[in-house]
């Protein structure tokens, strides 16, 4: 889990948290998850974490396995802290 004395970013903290199969499984429906333009905008990160959490379908990772809570709080911190790149 990264410090808490520094910002997350998305080329370090983010991005390597989606494995290609992920990638490629959401490209064809607009989900850009290696993308920072995308990721970076609010409404497109709240929807991949909604994914994430099973609050919105489809389920992230497609069959599994799902998110941890170390790796969602990671990525609910990244979005909390600006979304750096």
């Amino acid at each position: 889990m990264p410090e808490n004395d520094r910002a997350l970013s998305f080329a370090k903290d983010i991005r390597p948290l989606f494995r290609a199969i992920d990638i490629d499984h959401m490209g064809p429906m607009g989900v850009m998850l290696d993308e920072y333009e995308y990721m970076s905008d609010p409404k497109n990160a709240q929807a991949v974490y909604d994914s994430l959490t099973g609050k919105q379908e489809p389920r992230m990772p497609p069959g599994g396995p799902y998110w941890d809570e170390t790796h969602l709080n990671v990525f609910e911190e990244w979005m909390a802290g600006g979304r750096k790149p």
